[in-house]
């Protein structure tokens, strides 16, 4: 939970359309601590030609040039369950690495993100080109419907799809690229 590393199994779920300004005021209301503040995340996704690990579910991201990691799904019925895998890489040509294996970078998204502790729980508010904000909530099943009551999500839409996915959507209907999820490709930087 939280800045995972390693390998974790990661239960979370979305939601969307949150107001960053109402869920910020929830969280200190309710003594949330932020263990992260708001920075932009930079984020490539790798696959090979073929598009084999996107089809099989599987992600392998690049974040901010130094966290590399896999997410491999598990089953479960309401709520995105995956197994994580990161490691930290602190120098050297990553993406020349993962070339050499057969991987491209297929995708790049951006989002500012900040991160709060809520009784144990990782919520995250993150503000996206095309998308607006979204609010994660990770932890345990019920501790998610928990939170998100006492955030006063508890009637907003959910998701459990990745950005990439919600994105495509998105660019589907707008006709745009679906693989730039950027803040230039949107022609803003959000609000603080």
């Amino acid at each position: 939970m939280g800045q995972p590393g390693g390998n974790a199994v990661e239960t979370e779920l979305k939601y969307l359309g949150a107001d960053a300004g109402a869920v910020r005021a929830a969280l200190q209301a309710a003594g949330a601590k932020l263990e992260s503040p708001r920075q932009l995340e930079v984020n490539l996704v790798f696959d090979d030609e073929a598009g084999s690990l996107r089809a099989a579910g599987r992600l392998l991201r690049l974040r901010d040039g130094h966290e590399l990691t896999v997410k491999l799904p598990l089953e479960d019925d309401r709520f995105k369950a995956q197994r994580e895998i990161t490691v930290h890489v602190a120098d050297g040509p990553v993406e020349e690495l993962l070339g050499g294996l057969g991987y491209q970078a297929r995708a790049r998204y951006e989002k500012y993100r900040e991160g709060w502790d809520l009784d144990g729980m990782w919520v995250t508010i993150d503000d996206l080109p095309f998308l607006g904000t979204v609010v994660e909530i990770e932890g345990d099943r019920g501790g998610i419907d928990a939170a998100a009551k006492k955030l006063g999500l508890g009637q907003a839409q959910t998701s459990t799809r990745n950005y990439l996915a919600l994105f495509a959507d998105y660019a589907e209907a707008h006709r745009l690229s679906p693989d730039q999820m950027t803040f230039a490709a949107a022609g803003s930087q959000p609000g603080a």
